[in-house]
């Protein structure tokens, strides 16, 4: 007598799925309401419970409409189409053949950030960004649309086509939305601590905000300090806390005297136990004391991710 194939064990909460596949949980929450693309257990008290099959579906998922694919159009295909869909597109993307034009919703979505700056839309500029965490995987929102929204931002402040009033009202709407990541996420019980500030001399936050989304989405626990802080502030925070890395970033000036001192103060306070990180985009100004203090430099959001994973080993 046959046995009756069993069910894949549902076993993974939607924090876990969310971590492993980069689809935040608002965005599997919009895909699973509007596309069915898995339908989780749910346990008597309703929490999601997802089984491998599941994640394997959702990471595939993840992974084309990060190539640049609608999820309205993949959501309803098999894992074997999935996969083969994403090995075709991984051929198509190989150097040296014809590719299509990249999708143009990412600039599009950066356009329209800016015009609602320009147009000091708050609320505008609020909505813009959480329709971005229903639309976009938790990468692609970061890499395609928030990291190239903030360099815009700052060369167009520094070139005087945004005011400082445009500046500092994006900045607010921005930290807001980023600072409200942990409690959407989520953090880990036992997770190791960064600190992140900007040191003094720098006014510019939206950088460090970046990194703590980003250190938070790695599954760190973090610590926002806020931008301008000397050095004997940044000291006393990771005492207190015990935090075994500082990530610090530097956007303008770039290759400020003043910086150089800070980072050197802030090693001789520290000691050689505490890893210090360098980011942000004047990060590589600074490479002399970064050698000299034994900081290490973080110049995009994918090393950092390597730096922290380097700091537990």
């Amino acid at each position: 007598m046959n046995a009756t194939p069993k069910e894949p064990a549902a076993r993974h909460p939607i924090r876990i799925v969310s971590r492993r596949t980069g689809i935040s949980q608002e965005l599997l929450r919009a895909w699973e309401r509007r596309y069915e693309v898995v339908t989780p257990h749910r346990t008597k008290t309703g929490r999601r419970l997802y089984s491998d099959e599941d994640v394997r579906r959702l990471r595939l998922l993840a992974d084309v409409v990060e190539g640049g694919r609608r999820i309205s159009d993949v959501a309803s295909l098999s894992v074997q189409e999935l996969i083969g869909l994403k090995e075709e597109d991984a051929r198509a993307a190989r150097p040296g053949l014809p590719q299509d034009p990249a999708p143009s919703s990412d600039e599009d979505h950066i356009e329209e950030a800016l015009a609602l700056i320009r147009a000091f839309d708050q609320e505008g500029l609020r909505g813009l960004l959480e329709r971005t965490t229903l639309e976009l995987t938790r990468p692609r929102m970061r890499e395609a649309f928030l990291v190239p929204l903030i360099r815009r931002i700052g060369s167009e402040w520094a070139e005087g086509t945004l005011r400082i009033a445009h500046e500092h009202m994006a900045t607010a709407v921005i930290r807001a939305f980023l600072t409200a990541i942990p409690g959407r996420t989520g953090s880990v019980e036992g997770a190791p601590l960064a600190i992140i500030a900007a040191p003094a001399g720098q006014q510019h936050e939206l950088g460090a905000l970046l990194a703590m989304a980003t250190i938070i989405e790695a599954g760190w626990r973090a610590l926002y300090l806020g931008p301008d802080l000397p050095a004997e502030e940044i000291a006393a925070a990771v005492k207190s806390r015990d935090a075994s890395v500082v990530a610090l970033s530097l956007v303008f000036p770039a290759g400020d005297p003043g910086v150089v001192h800070e980072i050197r103060r802030l090693r001789d306070l520290l000691g050689e136990d505490v890893t210090i990180l360098l980011g942000g985009s004047a990060a590589s100004m600074y490479q002399r004391v970064a050698d000299e203090t034994g900081a290490r430099m973080t110049l995009d959001l994918g090393s950092l991710v390597q730096e922290l994973g380097s700091a537990q080993d």
